[in-house]
């Protein structure tokens, strides 16, 4: 009876609009929460990308101290969101950067051993973002770009490659590797010049057209004074031979 008594009043007291109100602000809370965790990442993730562009623009100022904090903020940023491709393709990138910084920064005494490591390090983001995002040709450009650095243009490297221009065949990111690795080939009188001439003379011509790898095409290009064979393997009827970006001699 006493049990029975006490039930009665436990639930007279029950408030289902007081348990909805705690039910709606624990959503709420629990909301804001996954906002400001998401807020923080896309914070962290262009302060990144914005160093990186910075970079770009201005390699010999990049520092060892400045990447390796770079990559701490990356390496916070995939500890919270682990299943973007994206971030580890920022991951590979940083670390191609400290490969640099490491052969530039003076202040730095560093070894060959610590170069590769950082370049391994690199391929291995490229292939875990690759594993997010099979079809993403900026990956296979990225494990391209570290075989170059390693001095290893195998099979594998031009496997890397190929994957590259099936998936973006219009991709900037592919005119500018392929411009700056074929055009450096063509000034080192390598022979792997001879293995990438006809895609070089190809995405010279749809990488000129892409605004979004034309000025790293053409500064290049003038860089290296080569503005004589690119004319030359274009031809005059060629965008940048006929728009003038080039200045070809028309004979």
């Amino acid at each position: 009876m006493l049990f029975e008594n006490l039930l009665v009043r436990n639930t007279s007291g029950f408030s289902w609009s007081r348990t909805l109100t705690y039910f709606i602000a624990l959503i709420a809370f629990l909301s804001f929460l996954g906002s400001a965790k998401q807020f923080l990442v896309s914070n962290t993730y262009y302060s990144v990308k914005n160093s990186l562009d910075g970079w770009s623009s201005a390699p010999s100022s990049v520092s060892v101290k400045e990447v390796e904090i770079a990559l701490t903020k990356i390496e916070e940023v995939i500890d919270k969101t682990p299943n973007n491709a994206l971030y580890y393709q920022l991951q590979g990138q940083l670390y191609e950067w400290l490969h640099f910084s490491f052969a530039n920064d003076s202040e730095v005494l560093t070894s060959a051993i610590n170069q590769t490591s950082a370049l391994q390090s690199a391929a291995l983001s490229y292939k875990e973002s690759l594993k997010l995002r099979p079809n993403w040709s900026g990956g296979w450009i990225g494990l391209a770009s570290v075989k170059w650095k390693l001095g290893e243009l195998d099979s594998q490297f031009y496997q890397y490659l190929n994957n590259a221009v099936s998936i973006g065949p219009q991709d900037a990111i592919v005119h500018r590797f392929i411009a700056e690795f074929g055009l450096t080939m063509y000034v080192n009188r390598s022979v792997h010049y001879a293995k990438i001439f006809k895609r070089l003379r190809h995405h010279l011509d749809l990488g000129t057209k892409n605004p979004l790898s034309r000025k790293f095409i053409l500064e290049f290009i003038s860089e290296n004074n080569l503005n004589e064979p690119v004319c030359r393997w274009l031809g005059s009827s060629a965008y940048a031979a006929s728009t003038g970006l080039l200045n070809c001699k028309i004979s």
